[in-house]
């Protein structure tokens, strides 16, 4: 039995999986949620293979609970994939693989040192995976403006990364995106974006006979199989896709989604692509669901025998689920409408706002300087 973890509200990606490319291995699957294991905490939990998934969405409190899980069940004996106290997330990835020489580029927070960055740079959020919230920014003027403009749209400073621009474009001005999965360790190639966008994502595509081919071929194919694996390890990631692009023939990685996207279901393409193109396509979604789905089967643990009773330090669940009271929730949407509110006063006086940020993050960074080197 496969129990596949996620936060609430969540599981649509491995739903959607299961209920259309995934249906042959379905009764292998139990979708649960952090939460509700958390709310039975004192309950016995089934042997098998556990799925770590979505770590980046997690609360502190939330990963303490999955990290204490995650433990006795593999002293237990159970396969578990994704250690939340050791899969990397998206900053201490590529911090590392940056150290290792792995990755050309850096990441860094907001509130670091952006003077020793290499320009040009572009902002993106640490945990989400909605790609740039800037266009490329070529000053370390112009990346204080942007953390400026972030901060006044609502989005936190601590959880803003600026990243140095890894140019990967072809000859032609075409930019590739790829995707692999590991399951268990088992690398799959799963797509390729190709267009014109420096920030590539599905819709940006440019569809041709010759792209989908070259699609067809990286699935079919792997070629960069051996380089993932030893990524995924340095990751420490069991179960996720990575995104990744070639600098030079080297594997460049934009990052490690933990809950990703599997599929956009069965039917032929719409869309942008050519109908006359949908016969390659659907050869290529074939090679990929046949080899994840054979994955998946290799990863499937054994259910059988005593099941496990785990005991959880005291404080942990009780931080991990932290009861929201009737009078909390609607302080909360008092909250969220007073600040939405708020927004709609303060907008207007954007253009005066947006330039107090530069000075004041300038500040930020001679403090974070001088706290540097009273510690070194």
């Amino acid at each position: 039995m496969i129990h596949f973890v996620v936060p609430e509200g969540e599981d649509s990606e491995i739903r959607e999986y299961l209920g259309l490319w995934g249906q042959a291995i379905e009764p292998r699957f139990r979708v649960v949620s952090y939460e509700s294991l958390a709310r039975a905490a004192e309950a016995e939990f089934v042997p098998g293979t556990w799925v770590f998934s979505a770590l980046d969405r997690l609360s502190f409190g939330m990963e303490t609970f999955a990290g204490e899980l995650h433990d006795r069940l593999a002293e237990a004996g159970s396969s578990c994939l994704n250690d939340p106290g050791r899969t990397l997330l998206r900053r201490p990835l590529l911090e590392r693989l940056h150290s290792l020489g792995e990755n050309d580029f850096r990441a860094v927070r907001a509130s670091d040192d952006l003077s020793t960055l290499r320009y040009p740079v572009f902002l993106r959020r640490d945990r989400t995976h909605d790609g740039a919230i800037s266009p490329l920014l070529r000053l370390p003027a112009q990346a204080r403006a942007a953390i400026g403009r972030a901060l006044v749209q609502g989005h936190p400073h601590g959880d803003l990364l600026v990243v140095e621009f890894c140019e990967t474009a072809d000859p032609d001005g075409f930019y590739r995106k790829y995707a692999a999965f590991s399951v268990g360790g088992t690398v799959i190639a799963r797509s390729l974006n190709y267009g014109r966008e420096w920030m590539m994502k599905h819709q940006g595509t440019e569809y041709s006979r010759a792209m989908v081919v070259e699609e067809r071929d990286y699935v079919a194919v792997n070629p960069h199989r051996q380089a993932l694996e030893r990524i995924f390890q340095i990751a420490r990631t069991d179960y996720g896709r990575i995104d990744y692009s070639l600098r030079d023939g080297r594997v460049q990685v934009w990052e490690i989604n933990l809950n990703p996207q599997i599929g956009r279901g069965r039917g032929a393409s719409r869309g942008r692509v050519p109908l006359e193109l949908d016969a390659i396509r659907a050869e290529t979604k074939n090679c990929f669901y046949s080899r994840f789905r054979d994955a998946w089967i290799r990863a499937d643990g054994v259910s059988e025998g005593p099941a496990i009773r785990v005991a959880f330090r005291p404080g942990t669940v009780r931080v991990a689920i932290r009861p929201v009271s009737r009078a909390s929730r609607v302080v909360s949407s008092a909250a969220r409408s007073a600040l939405s509110a708020l927004r709609a006063v303060v907008r207007p006086a954007k253009p005066f706002v947006e330039p107090l940020a530069p000075p004041f993050l300038r500040v930020l960074e001679r403090v974070v300087r001088g706290v540097r080197r009273r510690r070194a």
